[in-house]
């Protein structure tokens, strides 16, 4: 073989060998993945949400609750204090109470704090 020849295959081996290289790279469209600005938009939307009043001032207090917890409330309490320990804390003990008694917390053995 000619000097030009080995040069022209080993040229085109090397485009065929990028050209692979490069598709298989290409990042693929998800189209259940969720953008960023849905994302930002989800995360704006829960903030706004969650902007009560009634429930900014005390959600976060580890003291009893004033009144009895419904079962969005419980959840959302138990989100909120999610490291607290259901026996020392009496919200998040009343939330774990008001989602057993709301079927929603099937528990193996009640903590003995709420026995």
């Amino acid at each position: 073989m000619a000097g030009w020849q080995v040069f022209t295959a080993t040229l085109a081996m090397l485009t065929i060998m990028a050209v692979t290289v490069v598709s298989l790279h290409q990042p693929h469209r998800d189209p259940d993945r969720l953008s960023v600005d849905r994302i930002r938009e989800r995360i704006s939307n829960e903030h706004t949400a969650s902007a009560d009043p009634v429930l900014s001032t005390s959600a976060w207090s580890h003291g009893a609750p004033d009144h009895q917890l419904d079962v969005q409330e419980a959840h959302r309490t138990m989100q909120q204090h999610r490291r607290c320990v259901v026996g020392e804390c009496d919200r998040k003990g009343a939330a774990f109470r008001a989602l057993v008694d709301a079927g929603r917390i099937k528990p193996t053995r009640m903590p003995p704090a709420l026995q």
